[in-house]
């Protein structure tokens, strides 16, 4: 497997892999976040940590950003910035839940998803915001260890789009696999962009 680039967060010079940090470049409309990795152009990278975001984000952080682009910019506004990056990574999430249902790895609805995670112990839960809080408690009560990780993510509504279900979906599990990891660290990225 071949090695992937490492690169350093602006804000504390950590290094990391390209991939766990987050890129921004710069364009005619200013600074923006690509997520993606794959807009032309010089870019800076920035832990994705509370602190090192708030430490670019605030009047004079700019300096490390000019820095890395090469030339003189303003850092984006806090709260596009935050509104940005959460939808990014929301849309992200969604396509993790997509192609892990496409792979076969996801389970969905509350008897299937528990099923699935006693055959395959160690995935992911998600679990809709508005899931009703006795459906919550009995899930909890249930899963006796079988799950890795639970997360909150999204309404039903758009949980049983994601999973193409014909009606809303409250719990998806998704079986141990590196797609579970990847949907486990864009989830967790999302509560600290949020503050969560």
């Amino acid at each position: 497997m071949k090695a992937r680039p490492e690169r350093s967060c602006i804000a504390c010079r950590r290094k990391g892999k390209k991939g766990e940090l987050i890129r921004m470049t710069d364009s005619p409309a200013g600074v923006i976040i690509d997520y993606a990795e794959k807009l032309p152009g010089r870019g800076a990278y920035v832990c994705p940590e509370r602190e090192c975001m708030e430490k670019l984000l605030k009047p004079g952080g700019g300096g490390a950003l000019s820095r890395a682009l090469k030339r003189d910019v303003a850092p984006p506004a806090r709260e596009a910035f935050y509104e940005e990056l959460s939808a990014k990574i929301k849309r992200k999430v969604s396509a993790l839940l997509g192609m892990a249902r496409k792979a076969g790895l996801a389970e969905y609805g509350f008897d299937a998803a528990l099923g699935a995670a006693r055959k395959a112990p160690g995935g992911v839960m998600v679990v809709s915001d508005d899931l009703a809080e006795n459906s919550r408690r009995r899930l909890l009560e249930k899963i006796n260890g079988d799950v890795s990780s639970i997360y909150n993510f999204s309404d039903k509504e758009a949980l049983g789009a994601v999973t193409g279900a014909s009606g809303p979906v409250g719990i998806i599990y998704v079986r141990p696999s590196e797609l579970s990891h990847s949907l486990a660290r864009e989830i967790t990225l999302l509560l600290k962009v949020s503050g969560g």
